[in-house]
């Protein structure tokens, strides 16, 4: 197809749609205020065909297609009719009527007749008696005694026959709070500490009852708590806990406790000297006590005083004989020690001044000082840390940290880094240029030096020799340990000759005899020695005058006396190195062989004479 005719094809298509209806698109305003927002027009109306447009009667083609596909029409009749037909009631006027009739019943309330006589009620009370009997809930018909419910105090009623589950005293949870992982042993709490293992090991059998005294503040309630967690994980019977401080404003103390210690195993009591003052608490309390004693129950109570300033009750006569450890206050050395350990699990290195800046802060105590752990670590973690001893008294305080007045920066961005690397180093340090970099550097005015070193000449170099080597000999003189000498006693026996005091009468006889008899081997000892000395002298001197008669035979000897002569030195030499101490080693291999000289001599050849052959 030609450009051409596209172009006129397009043209008749314009004119097409110019001579059509122009149809309203513009709905009205639109309802929704989203739409109003987003500049949205009402939704378009839908141009409908002619057979929608027409009702139901203007169309008898569906109508004839209706009835030739579904039948004729059939009227509708509704189970329930609410019409009235023939002056006949409705289903709702019957359902109206019977409503109110019920209202009315409803409403109508039994008359009592006051009886014959004003003031008496219909049994012959009087009306006064009536009232007040049944404002004391007094039973106006009483049942007789057969057909009458029991009393609650009667021992077949149902509270007493049926089994309840007692909640006093209490039971104690496994909790991960107040446990030995939070107990810290020192020398003042270590008797209690090992004492409470002692129960945990062995429940009931051995230290029952136990009762741990001291003041406030050494850690009781702590303990307590921890052996009865430490019980719980490692039996299967139950703990129950009595405080004092509960026990104080209770009248009574509740009647069902036995059945609460039948599967008890540990009985803990804190502070029982609160409730030892008041008689009717302490004697139940006392029978309790006694019953869990009695039952094979470990008791473990504390309290601040002992059993001697207590009243006299059953909770003083048990308690009397019972097994009882201290708990001292802690020292100021063990608490420092702990701080010192628990700020360095907390990541807090403090010093000894640091640590006595807290102690004196927060005192001999140990809440107070695990609170002021905590706040350090806590002003740790948000910056604030302690570097100074003074910074400690400064965050328990609640002070805010004094800021240093900082580099005030003004001028231009310029002005800012020429400051900048004003402040910076001189040099910046490069593995690329030797030396580094240089930035700024500035030359020192230095003063004029006319100080000339001394000339030093060879004899004081010399004498400065000699010195060191006098200094080195005599250092090394003194640092040079002596020999041990024979007779001298082992490290061992040393302690026997270094005892102080006087010996007895008997010992200083076997004494005096040992030294005898160590005095005369010394002697013999001695005397053998120059004896063996004496004898090596006569034998050098004779083995000299030898030598001596050897050499005056060798100027004039032949070949036969010179072979003679060798063996005499080579039996002289032997001779020599016997009596030599030094070469006595070496000739202890030759001993054997020296025994069996060996002498030199001449082959001879041998004459043989035969006779004439025959």
């Amino acid at each position: 197809m030609s450009i051409e005719r596209t172009n006129r094809l397009k043209v008749a298509l314009q004119k097409a749609k110019a001579n059509l209806p122009n149809k309203d698109h513009s709905a009205s305003e639109n309802r929704s205020h989203l739409g109003r927002l987003l500049d949205k027009p009402s939704s378009l109306e839908k141009d409908r065909s002619l057979l929608a447009t027409q009702p139901i009667p203007e169309r008898p083609i569906i109508d004839a297609i209706s009835k030739e596909t579904l039948g004729e029409d059939v009227e509708y009749i509704p189970k329930l009719n609410l019409r009235k037909e023939n002056n006949a009631q409705s289903n709702a006027e019957i359902v109206a009527l019977r409503l109110k009739n019920m209202r009315e019943r409803v409403r109508i309330e039994p008359e009592t007749p006051l009886g014959t006589r004003v003031g008496f009620s219909v049994d012959g009370k009087p009306l006064w008696a009536s009232i007040i009997d049944e404002q004391r809930q007094y039973s106006s018909h009483s049942l007789n005694d057969d057909i009458a419910p029991l009393q609650p105090d009667h021992r077949l009623h149902h509270s007493n026959l049926a089994p309840t589950q007692s909640m006093w005293p209490l039971q104690l949870q496994i909790s991960e709070k107040k446990t030995f992982k939070q107990w810290r042993v020192y020398g003042e709490n270590k008797a209690s500490t090992q004492a409470c293992e002692v129960i945990i090991d062995r429940l009931g059998n051995q230290i029952n009852p136990l009762l741990i005294i001291g003041p406030n503040g050494t850690g009781k309630s702590h303990l307590l708590h921890a052996t009865g967690q430490s019980v719980l994980r490692y039996y299967d019977n139950e703990v129950r806990i009595i405080r004092g401080t509960e026990l104080i404003s209770a009248s009574a103390l509740p009647k069902d406790w036995h059945e609460a210690l039948a599967n008890t195993g540990l009985l803990l009591i804190d502070d029982l000297h609160l409730v030892s003052e008041n008689e009717d608490i302490s004697t139940t309390l006392g029978h309790l006590v006694d019953h869990s004693l009695n039952l094979g129950i470990q008791v473990l109570a504390t309290s601040l005083t002992g059993p001697d300033s207590w009243a006299s009750s059953r909770l003083w006569d048990v308690m009397k004989k019972s097994s009882i450890v201290e708990l001292s206050p802690i020292s100021s050395a063990s608490l420092a020690l702990h701080v010192k350990r628990e700020s360095s699990l907390q990541g807090l290195l403090l010093e000894d001044a640091h640590i006595m800046h807290l102690l004196e802060h927060t005192g001999n105590d140990w809440r107070s000082v695990n609170s002021s752990i905590a706040i350090l670590a806590n002003a740790n973690e948000k910056g604030d840390v302690a570097y100074q001893p003074e910074d400690v008294l400064r965050i328990l305080a609640n002070k805010p940290r004094q800021e240093e007045h900082s580099f005030e920066q003004g001028g231009t961005n310029i002005t800012l880094a020429s400051d900048i690397v004003r402040t910076a180093t001189d040099v910046i340090y490069s593995d690329k240029e030797v030396g580094g970099i240089e930035l700024h550097s500035t030359a020192i005015d230095l003063p004029e030096d006319d100080w000339e070193p001394k000339m030093v000449t060879v004899d004081e170099i010399h004498r400065a020799n000699d010195l060191i080597e006098q200094h080195l000999k005599t250092t090394l003189d003194e640092l040079t340990p002596e020999a041990p000498s024979v007779l001298d006693t082992d490290a061992r026996d040393r302690h026997l000759t270094h005892q102080l005091g006087q010996l007895e009468e008997s010992d200083v006889h076997s004494a005096v005899d040992v030294m005898v008899g160590i005095d005369t081997e010394i002697d013999r000892v001695i005397a053998e020695r120059e004896q063996q000395m004496v004898r090596d002298d006569l034998r050098l001197r004779n083995l000299e005058t030898q030598m001596e008669a050897l050499l005056e035979r060798t100027s004039n000897a032949d070949a036969n006396e010179l072979i003679d002569i060798v063996d005499e030195l080579r039996y002289i030499e032997h001779e020599l190195g016997l009596v030599s101490e030094d070469a006595m080693e070496a000739f202890d291999l030759e001993d054997e062989e020296a025994k069996n000289i060996v002498r030199l001599a001449r082959i001879r050849p041998k004459e043989v004479l035969t006779g004439e052959e025959e």
